[in-house]
């Protein structure tokens, strides 16, 4: 009897610095180099033109011309972890995700299934769902569409988002997929902070394009340990009026791996349009 019950105080022992690490250690993505703010401007100048180059060689140049465009497709979270993970209450259904270029005016609509009509937004920071046939903003997002439609917007249009952050660093060189990576650091300062995220882009030194990131998440709604920090890799590049556009996304836990069928989730899109609908179809609440 003494023994299961050191068992059990070991146990609460562990969960409780397991808590206590979660609430105050944060998951920081700078290596020692620009910890210590000590990168040579070459170096600097180096990570800010592969970042540009990233933005051109994707076309994100273009991106201002269009308002609007349309994802449609699959936001698919398997397994357990998937299940505590995903903001969907449905399984995975077909679902055409809209955004405003440039801010966070999104909306996503459920196009096949038991959900099929279903519909959520953000406009203007609030957040709206449409019941039976009716909109209504007086209503909370329990599980997590804010957090999900800005981010995949930010995916998106990642390389160009990034490159307006005021503190750009180089990180080196590594592989992935095969591939040579150069790695970029971005972020809104050189602290580790919940005030903003920290960003690595791995840019594929063939392809230019952004082959994947890793990212810190601080303001996750979901219970998620502060400490641990996720990856997005990019696959599947098509031209869409002159703009490449990853049409598979896949999440990790981590650093990227070789094996994306080791994933949290992995956005699939079926197809892509720009400026299909006016704007004006992400403020069905009529805010002003």
């Amino acid at each position: 009897m003494k023994k299961i019950f050191r068992i059990i105080l070991l146990v609460f022992a562990i969960l409780a610095v397991f808590m206590a690490i979660s609430a105050f250690v944060l998951a920081d993505l700078r290596p020692d180099e620009v910890k210590d703010n000590n990168q040579s401007k070459e170096k600097i100048a180096y990570a800010k033109e592969l970042l540009d180059e990233a933005v051109l060689k994707q076309g994100l140049d273009k991106l201002n011309q269009f308002s609007t465009y349309e994802a449609i497709g699959r936001d698919y979270w398997p397994g357990l972890m998937g299940k505590v993970g995903s903001p969907y209450r449905w399984e995975n259904p077909k679902i055409a995700f809209r955004f405003k270029v440039g801010n966070f005016d999104s909306q996503l609509e459920v196009l096949e299934g038991d959900e099929k009509g279903y519909v959520a937004g953000i406009i203007s920071n609030d957040y709206y769902e449409k019941q039976h046939i009716t909109y209504h903003s007086e209503v909370e997002d329990n599980a997590g569409i804010i957090f999900t439609l800005g981010a995949l917007q930010y995916f998106f249009e990642l390389a160009d988002r990034l490159s307006k952050a005021p503190f750009i660093r180089y990180v080196g060189q590594d592989e992935l997929r095969g591939q040579k990576i150069e790695k970029v650091f971005v972020s809104w300062g050189n602290e580790t902070t919940k005030d903003y995220d920290h960003y690595v882009l791995w840019i594929g030194k063939e392809s230019g394009l952004v082959e994947a990131a890793t990212f810190t998440t601080r303001n996750n709604p979901k219970p998620a340990p502060n400490f641990l920090y996720g990856s997005m890799q990019f696959e599947d590049y098509r031209n869409v009026n002159g703009i490449l556009v990853p049409f598979v996304m896949t999440a990790q836990i981590g650093e990227p791996k070789d094996d994306t069928n080791e994933n949290v989730h992995r956005v699939t899109v079926e197809s892509f349009k720009w400026d299909s609908f006016p704007a004006d179809k992400l403020n069905p609440i009529g805010k002003n």
